[in-house]
């Protein structure tokens, strides 16, 4: 096994929060959070942030990561898609195929705790991706369909009188980090190439922040199950 390397994939842009990714969260930058989890889990020989935007280059820099290249634009907006922004950082590195190389969004405000445990679990997978994943809380089952006439129903009557609890539980992509090696990132069209790892992360980090009212619920949780916790 190579190096570990961090890629951090930040760009300036942001469709529903703006400027999401230095925005103050819990008296920080956003971004720094992730890049403090990276070295303070003490794995990483090199971390890593992919943007085209200076004030993060600058904010990243002053937290101890690299910005050693400078994103292209055809890759910074947001029809981007995270595989090419991390096979440009690949290439831009020179890193080896078995270099293992963990893209850890900027948004992930998790631990280090957490992200050694993910280091771990790669280590005996090395030939899938391992992803962060979260659970839904409600059985999809039980879900309801809003029909064109403005009424709703039962998706699937079925199960409308299943109890929850014999219901399987079902996962979501949590978008936090996905752990390859740098071949695999090379051969691979998508993360979610089956078959993947998951890595289950607890409920407070799988919180998504896609809409500005996201926002304080995940620094309360953040605050709650992080800051005021005992580790």
């Amino acid at each position: 096994m190579g190096q570990v390397v961090a890629v951090v994939p930040a760009r300036g842009g942001s469709a529903r929060v703006t400027r999401k990714n230095v925005r103050p969260f819990n008296g920080n930058p956003m971004i720094t959070w992730p890049l403090s989890a990276a070295a303070q889990s003490g794995r990483f020989e090199r971390v890593v942030v992919s943007t085209d935007d200076e004030e993060i280059a600058a904010i990243a820099r002053e937290a101890g990561a690299e910005v050693p290249f400078t994103r292209p634009a055809n890759l910074a907006d947001q029809h981007a898609g995270t595989a090419p922004v991390i096979r440009h950082a690949i290439t831009e590195l020179a890193l080896a195929d078995d270099d293992i190389v963990v893209c850890l969004y900027p948004t992930a405000a998790i631990t280090s705790e957490i992200l050694s445990d993910a280091l771990d679990q790669a280590g005996s997978s090395p030939e899938r991706f391992v992803i962060s994943v979260g659970r839904h809380r409600s059985p999809f089952e039980r879900s309801l369909e809003a029909r064109p006439d403005q009424t709703m129903a039962v998706a699937h009557p079925e199960h409308l009188l299943s109890r929850t609890q014999d219901l399987p539980v079902r996962y979501f992509d949590a978008g936090k980090f996905y752990i390859a090696t740098a071949s695999l990132w090379k051969s691979q069209e998508t993360m979610m190439s089956e078959p993947f790892t998951p890595y289950f992360l607890p409920e407070w980090a799988s919180v998504d922040i896609d809409e500005p009212e996201d926002w304080p619920l995940a620094e309360a949780l953040h605050k709650a199950c992080v800051l005021d916790s005992p580790r």
